[in-house]
């Protein structure tokens, strides 16, 4: 059998929407890891946990590229500033994400979140100077009225607790910006393990700044459980933020972006399966307005990539 140019690029879009799915999925279940842990850890606390321990599958992976070896070379960064202050976004925006899932089902905070990429494409006006045009400017708008659904005007959510997700979703859309202002030259791992350091060093000034610490006073067997909790959240986070990684850098975004609302079906079956949690009722119909927007937007970003004199 004669295996042509076009079963090849077809198995290898395949492959990557299969990477972009396991991240999400491991991306959820570092959702779902922080919502049990910050029924007993302050939100800054287990920030600061997810990234020292998201060290591990950072160097594993460096390690596994490098083959047993770390070339120190490929990890240096011109722009270490802007590296840096990536991960002090990513600080602030997983101290919101992982405070609201006190307060919301993992689900509604999925649907809140995927508000992002109206973010993305309003921060890309100021960071990138690119023009918007009705259409994506319209589909930002009708995605903030899904969010404004979700949450519930007049309601307890429509307080600290339901903005908090939108918060997240805004910082961690400046920092998916700022990816694009760096040097093509520049390598990703480097990239990634400034943002790293950047996020440890922020979820660490925002504990000490707050104070706020709980030190495991159970037993052995607890304080051995919650370690290895934490090693999970490293571990999921680590190795989903790699995988989704890993499938937007060899093939077009364009191609893979739809995929990415997989995480709110994703989300409602682990909260439903670890939380016994369906909030069906309150993201309906706000989530259609969000995923709606998105959709548009992608829709337009692709046909800007066919036409780059036009703007959408």
């Amino acid at each position: 059998m004669i295996r042509t140019g076009a079963d090849a690029g077809s198995r290898a879009v395949l492959l990557n929407v299969a990477l972009l799915l396991a991240g999400i999925v491991l991306l959820d279940c570092m959702g779902a890891v922080a919502k049990y842990l910050v029924e007993r850890y302050p939100a800054q606390q287990i920030s600061l946990a997810r990234n020292v321990f998201g060290l591990l599958p950072t160097f594993s992976i460096l390690l596994w590229e490098g083959r047993g070896q770390i070339n120190l070379g490929s990890i240096r960064l011109r722009q270490w500033r802007m590296g840096l202050a990536r991960g002090l976004m990513v600080a602030v925006a997983q101290l919101a994400l992982y405070g609201s899932y006190l307060y919301l089902e993992l689900a509604t905070v999925a649907v809140i979140f995927y508000c992002q990429p109206l973010f993305i494409t309003m921060l890309a006006v100021p960071w990138l100077g690119e023009r918007v045009g009705i259409w994506r400017w319209g589909a930002v708008l009708g995605g903030f009225v899904g969010v404004v659904l979700v949450i519930g005007p007049g309601t307890d959510m429509f307080s600290r607790s339901g903005l908090l997700p939108v918060l997240a979703a805004f910082f961690y859309a400046n920092s998916l910006v700022l990816m694009r202002r760096f040097d093509k030259s520049t390598s990703n791992a480097a990239i990634n393990l400034y943002a790293q350091a950047g996020a440890i060093a922020g979820s660490f000034l925002l504990l000490l700044a707050t104070a706020d610490v709980i030190v495991p006073d159970g037993s052995v067997a607890e304080v051995f459980a919650d370690l290895g909790w934490a090693l999970l959240l490293g571990g999921f986070g680590g190795f989903g933020v790699y995988f989704l990684t890993l499938a937007y850098r060899r093939t077009s975004a364009s191609l893979l972006a739809p995929f990415e609302y997989f995480g709110v079906l994703s989300a409602l079956v682990i909260g439903w399966m670890v939380f016994s949690e369906w909030p069906v009722q309150r993201i309906f119909p706000g989530v259609v307005f969000i995923v709606g927007a998105g959709l548009v937007i992608i829709v337009r970003e692709r046909g800007a990539l066919g036409k780059p004199k036009q703007s959408s």
